[in-house]
């Protein structure tokens, strides 16, 4: 019976992809909508955004991280997938089953965890922004609840920059109690970030919290590695991370100051994301690559040869014609001309090489980019690289957040919640000339 539906499990798949693999967004196509994020411009993000995948659960959340810095309080899709994610945990707990973060979504992309806690959370704040915190707290013990249960076959998810964010959705609904044990749960999954045990045990909450989004999103290239596998290590994506984890301060109208300290990378979210497939996944993936590979192997072949044949074609007809012009040379007595004779020829074995040679570059320029899927792989975009967070022990009058060493102000949010907290989001990125 569980072979019976693995099968069935497999051919779902494979038709999901063949019906919807032709609408599917690629990174060439988050391009301007990237750019302008870049450039601390959500509404401008917003607008650029791509317009496929309409309504998926990707571009739902990555519109909803954008539109968190823009007057867009349209967060309707954004309570839908989210009230479909409790529906299947629900499901998936009443069976004793953990294969949640396994259940596909109908556009057939299986959610990280990292994404799906980080929706909750941001539903958390979206709720807190506009003072409904009953249901900011629902979202909050929900996000909690999916990070200290084991929901997924590898067991427990936990992450300290999750940790950060809850914590700080806890403040911004008054219930410092709870934000200290998730801080004391970051301060135990990165032991490094020292600064973290201030807060952790700190009695009575901060008068504010700042928050900070960093980096513009990691974006995947391919990295392949010798693999027993070989067509899983040859299709090995890797992440780079831009952000240069500058320091950012906090300031006030009545020049308070104080310093936002930085979290660790979040690219263990990334890394859980590529090997969490689960292994009818990662053999129709394997299947699906090795028919890529048997039919850009073929392809460029043909082409190679078809070139090569020309070249040499093209070499030979050279050779012919100077060597009938030495000929001639030779019959009229002359050296001069049956000296450029020799000088054609010559001339036409360097052609044909340098045509072999470049047709070889190119077959295998065209190889690598048919075999690179990083341009498709799927996943949400404009997460952050990393946090920064900070605190204050007074009362603050319109507080700001700036760049240390430029001064430039980043894009926040009002303060916001019970305990004020204030939301930033810095792409901080060496600027391209």
């Amino acid at each position: 019976m569980a072979k019976y539906f693995r099968r069935l499990g497999c051919l779902f798949l494979l038709l999901s992809f063949s019906i919807s693999c032709s609408s599917l967004l690629k990174k060439e196509d988050y391009a301007p909508a990237k750019k302008d994020w870049s450039s601390q411009n959500p509404k401008s993000a917003l607008e650029s955004f791509p317009s496929g995948e309409k309504g998926t659960f990707i571009t739902a959340l990555e519109k909803a991280i954008i539109g968190f810095y823009t007057p867009n309080n349209d967060i309707s899709k954004l309570q839908e997938i989210a009230e479909e994610n409790k529906s299947r945990l629900r499901f998936s707990a009443s069976r004793e089953l953990r294969s949640f973060f396994y259940s596909e979504t109908p556009e057939g992309y299986y959610a990280s965890e990292a994404e799906v806690i980080f929706l909750h959370i941001l539903l958390g704040f979206y709720y807190a922004k506009k003072e409904q915190y009953e249901e900011a707290l629902v979202e909050a013990r929900y996000a909690s609840n999916l990070l200290n249960g084991e929901w997924s076959a590898e067991g427990q998810f936990d992450d300290p920059n999750l940790r950060i964010l809850l914590a700080s959705l806890w403040t911004a609904c008054g219930d410092w109690q709870e934000a200290k044990i998730d801080l004391r749960a970051a301060l135990k999954l990165s032991p490094k970030s020292a600064w973290l045990r201030q807060y952790a045990y700190l009695e009575q909450a901060p008068k504010n919290i700042f928050l900070v989004l960093g980096g513009p999103g990691p974006e995947p290239f391919m990295d392949p590695e010798i693999n027993l596998n070989f067509v899983r290590g040859l299709r090995k994506l890797g992440f780079e991370f831009k952000g240069e984890r500058s320091e950012l301060l906090w300031v006030d109208l009545e020049g308070n100051q104080g310093k936002l300290y930085l979290t660790p990378s979040t690219q263990n979210w990334y890394q859980r994301h590529l090997d969490r497939d689960n292994s009818i996944h990662e053999i129709i993936d394997d299947s699906k690559y090795f028919q890529l590979v048997t039919l850009s192997t073929t392809k460029q072949a043909s082409i190679l040869a078809a070139k090569v044949t020309g070249s040499i074609l093209t070499g030979a007809t050279i050779v012919a014609l100077g060597a009938g012009i030495t000929y001639l040379g030779v019959q009229a007595n002359s050296s001069e001309i049956g000296g450029a004779g020799i000088i054609i020829a010559i001339y036409g074995i360097e052609l044909a090489a340098k045509m072999i040679d470049s047709s070889i570059e190119t077959s295998k320029k065209e190889f690598s980019e048919d075999l690179d899927i990083s341009s498709n792989y799927r996943y949400v975009r404009f997460l952050p690289e990393y946090l920064w967070f900070g605190t204050s022990k007074d009362n603050l009058r319109f507080p700001k957040i700036k760049d240390k060493q430029s001064g430039k102000e980043i894009l926040r949010t009002s303060t916001f919640g019970k305990i004020p907290v204030t939301i930033g989001f810095y792409p901080d990125i060496k600027k391209e000339d």
